[in-house]
Formats: structure tokens, C-alpha cells, sequence
């Protein structure tokens, strides 16, 4: 994230934002439609935080604005991030990539057991009971060795290579 740069930041009203301040039209909160007034395409994003504050509407009321798709910003809007924030999105961040990794886990294991299915045909008993227990990264490239060896022995090492090969690329997504 970065710092608001004035110059950089003068929003305008979108054609949404136009027909609710339309005569009649009562669907925002009073504070937010007051504000909204205020957006003229001159007054950057900064003053407009500074009258959304003074509205009681919070540190984020342009960016209110901006996510119901009532004003436009010719770049990005983003607040400052202090360092607990900047520390929060971290480990959101890395959790959502632990999500991800697991997600790619899941589906190349599936992959890899229907592949294996496959190549032995019905002589993989043991390496579907196996699978079960391949819930981390290492656990399951223990376990597509172990279906490696099993291919060599009933096929080739080029058949086997090809199983780690597909299940690899299946494990990068």
C-alpha cells in the first residue's frame, strides 16, 4: 500500500452516484450522500477524507465511496499502513498462501491417485490406503516415491517417471 498523494487523487462521481443524489433519491446514509456532494473531479482524495472524518464517517470514507462504485480515482486509493496493519496483512498473507498450498495438495494427491489408479490397474490397493496418510508436502512426495517404485516394478522407469513428471507439474498448479 501507499501513502494518498493529492495531486494524484481528485475522484469524481460515477453515473451511479449521479442518480442517487438524483431529486427524491434517499437510498445513502446522510453523512455518505453529504460527502458524495462534495466529490467535484478538484478536491483530492485527502480533503475528501478530511470532510468524511468531519462527517463522522471514519479514516476510510473515500474508499467507502470508491468500493459501492460511487466515485472514480484516476489511481488506486489506499490508506497508510501502520506497522500493526502492515503486520496483519502479512500474516493474512501467508495464511492465504498455506490455503493455496493446501488447495494444490488436495488436488494434485486426487491427480496422482486417479493416475496411479490408472497405471496399475487395480494393483494399488495399498498405495489408495497409503494416501490417506500424505496430508503434508513431504508425507505425499514419500508416498509418490513409494507409487514411483511401484510403476518401475510392473511397467518401466519411463512410466514411472512420467507418473512423478505429471504429478509435479500437478503440485505447482
Amino acid at each position: 500500500m501507499r501513502n494518498i498523494r493529492p495531486a494524484m487523487q481528485a475522484p469524481r462521481k460515477t453515473e451511479l452516484a449521479r442518480q442517487l443524489l438524483a431529486p427524491g433519491q434517499r437510498q445513502l446514509a446522510p453523512a455518505l450522500r453529504a460527502l458524495l456532494i462534495t466529490v467535484d473531479g478538484k478536491r483530492d482524495a485527502s480533503e475528501l477524507c478530511r470532510l468524511g472524518r468531519g462527517l463522522g464517517l471514519g479514516e476510510n470514507s473515500v474508499q467507502l465511496l470508491q468500493e459501492k462504485g460511487l466515485i472514480e480515482l484516476p489511481a488506486p486509493l489506499e490508506a497508510p499502513r501502520s506497522p500493526q496493519r502492515a503486520q496483519e496483512m502479512a500474516l493474512a498473507a501467508q495464511a492465504a498462501e498455506r490455503a493455496q498450498a493446501a488447495k494444490r495438495l488436495v488436488n494434485a494427491r486426487f491427480f496422482a491417485l486417479d493416475l496411479v489408479t490408472r497405471m496399475l490397474a487395480g494393483r494399488e490397493a495399498d498405495l489408495r490406503n497409503r494416501s490417506r496418510e500424505a496430508d503434508t508436502h513431504s508425507r505425499f512426495m514419500e508416498w509418490v516415491d513409494l507409487c514411483c517404485e511401484r510403476i518401475e516394478e510392473h511397467s518401466d522407469a519411463s512410466r514411472a517417471a512420467m507418473f512423478r513428471e505429471r504429478v509435479e507439474a500437478a503440485m505447482r498448479g
